[in-house]
């Protein structure tokens, strides 16, 4: 190697040398990038001269290495930002499904208290009923001057059916 390099510098000088390192330095080997070791690390599947830490420098060169590691920094602050907004998005789509389950619920509550409503209207319709029909009974049972006394008579028991809707002649 040494007498190799001794033979360019006597070509074509030391400037032209160290052009030639630079040059190589800065763009690196070509064709050396691409050289893979198979089976190198087993979990891995083999790696490059470029993930060898101070060879990879050397044989991707230094704009290649630059510009990698410029990918790398903007590909973490997209991945960021997109992170920023897929949280932004998330928490936009779980405030409308929130919202969606307030609406129902709200709707579930109008629909109770309008059949509560109706509920208390035929309860208060029933105990109107109720009452007429008792104030009825007691009218009756005011005028029932006869002299039976409190022994049930066929007659009485026709009253009862016509006002329950019911036979009622199994108790007596």
């Amino acid at each position: 190697m040494g007498a190799l390099i001794a033979t360019l510098a006597r070509l074509i000088g030391i400037g032209g040398v160290l052009f030639v390192g630079l040059l190589l330095f800065e763009e690196g080997i070509p064709g050396a990038a691409r050289i893979r070791i198979p089976d190198a690390v087993p979990l891995v599947g083999g790696f490059g001269l470029v993930d060898v830490p101070v060879i990879g420098d050397l044989t991707a060169g230094r704009v290649k290495t630059y510009a990698a590691d410029q990918v790398r920094i903007a590909t973490a602050a997209a991945k960021a930002v997109c992170d920023g907004k897929l949280e932004k998005m998330v928490s936009g789509y779980e405030l409308a499904v929130a919202k969606a389950e307030i609406a129902e619920m709200e709707r579930q509550r109008n629909v109770a208290a309008q059949a509560l409503e109706e509920y208390r209207k035929r309860a208060e319709a029933d105990q109107q009923s109720l009452q007429v029909e008792h104030e009825k009974l007691e009218r009756a049972i005011a005028e029932d001057v006869g002299d039976d006394g409190g022994r049930w008579t066929d007659a009485d028991e026709r009253w009862l059916q016509d006002h329950r809707g019911k036979a009622t002649g199994e108790g007596r």
